[in-house]
């Protein structure tokens, strides 16, 4: 049967201001839409003419027109609704007085808003709201911080998806979106921004990401979405959603399915700065803690700076050759996310106040970049989750899901490359062997080069022993000669690298 598309638009009956997101309805089927930002819409529908359109919208009066001709204007005013009941009294309630004047604030990202986002996810078009503090830790994956609790892991941030903790066990945090719902499947996303603990449970204590995905009974037919950027990023996505009648032409089951992949070479960490509060500067001749350079850190057993000037000239402060992070971390991004889910209504008959039993399916898994207290590599991590709901619309659910997660091959680059550091040779020994070099070959060098030597006087008198030394000669030696200390350091560092003849013995055994 050819289908025929009606249009028109729904006004507000007091201002002639458009309404946004008021429900249409052909009488009868599950043919419907939502009207738009000007309160225009449109429906496509294989109903034969002459039929009933229901509008209806939260806090107005439902209101049935009648199509007689495809070439109609339709112009819908609707009035607000007003209920005047009986007193009651509440005797029992969930939520105490006191929990109740707990302030909740709501921040809505809707599906146009979503459409609009200009950028590789439509989390980032969270951080446009307000009270909201966005962090990107990666190209794929992003971070949420609501009212003043900012933090790179915020683990009592509640992110919930139809009702379903996001929460991933076996990583103690929401992966953001990366694990979530695809973009073409989000409805409206409610961002509740500080404690919503009373309201939530114990989890919502630095706010809750509410996601609503999009109704198969409503929303249906082939979307897709191409997505292109610098460092690049690729991300498609596809969603594809139908539902089907019974003989009295109700629709009585509806099915949605999604897949996403997203692909981008991700930031590369290469601050070779110093750390703040370096004890050294960067010219030090000995090397720094650089900031994203892992196992170089400051230890005290390394720092001769307090011996006595003669002991060890120009050794001062050195630093083990660590790790940069470029080498130890996978810098290119990769996510693909996929579900399903089947929408049973058991009462056809009331559309879509009938109840209904949904059965859905989740799968998520990737390779990213997260910053939390360190920088990790989360290799292979993979999410799934599945549920089952019966639920009559407003009134009542009963669900029970489950949620699986893997780290995969996921590890710390920073203590990653203490431990490659460790397994080729104990800090001690290395810094043993770095000072041992210089004793023996460096040393000698400096002292034959005109650096300052120590005498001794002895006091009969007191009996004590003085030291002479012409410090400021010293100092000013260390100036000169500074590029041949960067030369004796580099040879210092390259002879504590190597494996001392017990270790490559040892490999025979």
């Amino acid at each position: 049967m050819a289908q025929i598309t009606i249009k028109g638009s729904i006004l507000d009956e007091d201002n002639q201001e458009p309404l946004i997101g008021a429900n249409v309805l052909v009488e009868g089927t599950s043919d419907g839409n939502v009207s738009e930002v000007d309160g225009s819409f449109e429906i496509k529908t294989s109903k034969s003419l002459p039929f009933k359109l229901i509008i209806s919208y939260t806090g107005y009066a439902t209101k049935t027109v009648d199509v007689i001709s495809v070439e109609q204007k339709i112009t819908v005013t609707l009035s607000t609704d007003a209920l005047t009941i009986d007193a009651i009294e509440v005797r029992g309630q969930r939520i105490s007085d006191k929990q109740k004047q707990s302030p909740l604030t709501v921040e809505a990202l809707d599906n146009i808003a979503i459409k609009e986002t200009a950028s590789d996810n439509f989390y980032d078009g969270l951080g446009s709201l307000k009270g909201v503090d966005l962090t990107a830790a990666s190209l794929g994956f992003k971070v949420i911080n609501t009212r003043g609790f900012n933090s790179t892991s915020p683990v009592r941030s509640l992110q919930i998806i139809d009702g379903l903790d996001n929460q991933a066990p076996g990583l103690n945090f929401s992966l953001g979106n990366f694990l979530g719902s695809s973009e073409l499947d989000v409805n409206r996303v409610d961002l509740i921004v500080g404690a919503s603990s009373a309201f939530y449970g114990p989890n919502a204590f630095n706010g809750v990401i509410s996601m609503e995905t999009k109704d198969p009974f409503f929303h249906k037919g082939l979307s897709a979405m191409v997505k292109t950027g610098e460092r690049n990023l690729l991300e498609t996505a596809i969603r594809w959603g139908d539902a089907f009648k019974n003989k009295d032409n109700q629709a009585v089951f509806a099915y949605k399915f999604n897949f996403s992949y997203l692909r981008a070479d991700d930031w590369v960490a290469n601050n070779f700065d110093p750390v703040d509060g370096s004890l050294v500067p960067a010219d030090n001749p000995g090397r720094y803690d650089a900031v994203n350079i892992y196992g170089d850190e400051y230890q005290r057993g390394n720092d001769f700076s307090t011996f006595a000037p003669w002991q060890y000239p120009g050794l001062g402060t050195w630093y083990r050759t660590g790790y940069k992070e470029e080498d130890l971390v996978n810098y290119d991004t990769r996510n693909i996310k996929a579900s399903f889910a089947g929408h049973w209504r058991l009462q056809p008959a009331k559309m879509e106040y009938s109840p209904e039993v949904i059965v859905s399916s989740s799968f998520g898994a990737g390779t990213t970049v997260y910053q939390g207290d360190n920088r990790f590599s989360l290799k292979g991590i993979t999410f799934l989750q599945n549920r089952i709901e019966l639920r009559k619309r407003d009134q009542f659910f009963i669900r029970a899901y489950s949620t699986q997660t893997s780290a995969g091959d996921s590890y710390d680059p920073y203590f990653t490359a203490l431990e490659l550091l460790e397994r080729a040779k104990d800090d001690r020994t290395w810094s043993q062997d770095y000072a041992n070099y210089w004793l023996r070959n460096v040393n000698p060098q400096i002292f034959d080069d005109g650096f300052p030597q120590v005498s001794t006087s002895f006091d009969p008198q007191t009996g004590m022993i003085a030291f002479q030394f012409d410090k400021s000669k010293a100092d000013q030696w260390l100036i000169d000669n500074y590029d041949r200390l960067v030369e004796w350091h580099a040879e210092a560092e390259a002879a504590a690298n190597k494996k001392n003849d017990w270790q490559q013995f040892s490999r025979f055994f």
